[in-house]
């Protein structure tokens, strides 16, 4: 949700030479999630030390200083404050409140690992699918319209050395952008020449008072956590259950008790964490490319194919969908996982391949709308439905992820294993996110190369001021876009803006596919029987020192 709006600083109705790229926007939150994996894997034993109260409280205002930091960074227009506080601040904050009521929740109900889980996590879904209108009213609030010079035929344009394009007013020189239709129709303005820098996308404002907002809500209620005594159990027997299938109990069907595990050092070292590493990973990186551009995406894929149906409404809709499937899947697939196991769970998440996979085919479809014959919708309905379905199982695959911990490892050190492994999830959102920027920012340069070949080269002097030869420089400033060169293509020049993520699909499938290979190939690994030796070649060890 924040993209758009911090690639538009200055612009407002389009990027300007001197915003951010969306290369310099994107990897801010792969340095978040570094952060976190880093974060949660140093201090997943100070978190169980210390207690909910205190981690919670800590996260929730490092989480809330962040984005009043990204806030200030955005206006002064300061990429690096913005990493400060996004990325660095935020990342610990995020960690640490990630970790907390996941810890929290396993120790209330060690019986129903799945079902705590998803408990916990499936809050973080609700507030990605509460967010985007949230977000979008309070961007809207304090948005400010930039100056309407006029319509393009009506404003005298030059294009300067370094590609920036000026108007010619009262005033003298004014830096400009003109907005096409499909820039006025993401920000809900009409097409024309704007002054550059005279509006406000509102994003440092909003940012800093979501980040009061959020802080205190945080805060607040991290005050009214608390954890069991040692020891203590659910009342609740499983092994009376005769639909059980989980692994939480030992053979005799008593509950495996909280205080047993497998310590980090020896998880790590077994074959079953690697492999749950990949799983992860892979699962993940799919997922996090769609769902840190998801605004992008579904503007840029099906904006041009269907303009009369995804509007800027459509778009914070589908953001808002996909976090709602976000917080179904966290609580549903870890809740499901109790009744048919982790493991099949996760063989279920495998069914993104299809899904990840066929997106480009359905955005070819969508763009041949005489082989549809009347069922045009069917395309958009399929990639709609599909998103939501491979979001969930993205949500599933962490909300599942501690219960499977403390199914293989035991529960006592969970929490710091969890933090270890959470160092795939920080792997994914830096080759999700930036591995998206880098091959759609490859996609965008050949197709304006491929349309800059079709174009009349004497239409383009006329419009931009410059020869096609020499259009670099106002490719580089975002003069010379997409969108303003379909305006002078030959009718029947094919928009290439559909099809810009059909790399990046296909290898997010690839991903997927190797995540599933990891996880057949993960056996059980019984912490209970495991420690029982460890303990015995302890206390020979003890005894041999005392004698």
């Amino acid at each position: 949700m924040w993209t758009p709006s911090l690639t538009t600083v200055h612009g407002v109705v389009s990027s300007s030479p001197s915003d951010w790229t969306l290369g310099e926007v994107l990897p801010v939150f792969s340095v978040s999630a570094v952060t976190l994996g880093i974060c949660t894997s140093a201090l997943g034993k100070w978190v169980e030390r210390v207690g909910p109260r205190k981690s919670g409280v800590v996260g929730s205002c490092c989480w809330g200083g962040a984005l009043m930091l990204t806030g200030l960074g955005v206006e002064l227009h300061s990429l690096a404050l913005v990493y400060a506080g996004y990325g660095l601040l935020g990342g610990v904050g995020w960690g640490l409140m990630y970790l907390t009521p996941v810890s929290t929740c396993m120790k209330w109900y060690p019986d129903r690992r799945g079902f705590a889980t998803g408990l916990a996590l499936s809050a973080f879904g609700l507030g990605a699918a509460i967010a985007p209108p949230v977000i979008h009213t309070v961007l809207e609030y304090f948005f400010v319209m930039p100056h309407f010079l006029g319509e393009v035929d009506g404003v005298l344009l030059s294009t300067l050395e370094d590609g920036t394009q000026v108007a010619m007013t009262a005033d003298g020189e004014k830096p400009v952008i003109v907005a096409t239709a499909v820039d006025a129709a993401k920000v809900g303005v009409i097409p024309g020449v704007y002054e550059c820098g005279a509006g406000d996308t509102g994003a440092s404002r909003a940012l800093v008072s979501l980040g009061l907002l959020y802080g205190s809500i945080g805060a607040l209620a991290s005050r009214f956590m608390k954890i069991p005594s040692d020891g203590w159990t659910p009342n609740h027997d499983p092994s009376s259950d005769p639909n059980n299938n989980n692994h939480n109990s030992k053979d005799d069907g008593s509950i495996i008790p909280t205080n047993v595990g497998l310590p980090v050092e020896v998880a790590m070292s077994t074959s079953q964490f690697p492999l749950l590493w990949i799983s992860v990973f892979g699962n993940a990186t799919g997922g996090l490319a769609l769902l840190s551009s998801s605004k992008l995406m579904i503007t840029d894929i099906w904006a041009g194919a269907m303009p009369e149906i995804v509007t800027a409404s459509f778009a914070t809709g589908y953001v808002a969908a996909l976090g709602s499937a976000n917080a179904m899947g966290r609580f549903g697939w870890a809740f499901a996982s109790d009744w048919i196991g982790r493991k099949n769970t996760y063989i279920i998440f495998s069914l993104g391949i299809p899904i990840v996979g066929g997106a480009p085919y359905l955005c070819h479809a969508a763009m041949d709308r005489n082989a549809l014959a009347g069922m045009e919708m069917l395309p958009l309905a399929t990639f709609y439905g599909g998103s939501i379905l491979a979001i969930s199982f993205y949500g599933g695959i962490f909300s599942t992820l501690p219960a499977y911990i403390a199914d293989l490892f035991g529960q006592k050190h969970s929490g710091a294993i969890h933090g270890k492994l959470l160092t795939a999830w920080a792997a994914s959102a830096v080759c999700g996110p930036m591995g998206l920027a880098y091959l759609r920012a490859s996609a965008v340069d050949d197709a304006i190369w491929d349309l800059l070949n079709t174009v009349d080269p004497i239409t383009f002097q006329e419009k931009f001021g410059c020869a096609v030869e020499h259009s670099q420089p106002l490719i580089t400033a975002n003069t010379v876009t997409i969108a303003r060169l379909m305006e002078i293509c030959p009718q029947g020049t094919v928009d290439p803006t559909p099809f810009l993520y059909d790399t990046t699909c296909y290898v997010a499938a690839g991903l997927i596919g190797i995540s599933a290979l990891a996880n057949l190939a993960i056996t059980p690994l019984h912490a209970s029987n495991k420690l029982d030796p460890m303990q015995k070649q302890k206390q020979h060890h003890l005894s041999s020192n005392k004698i």
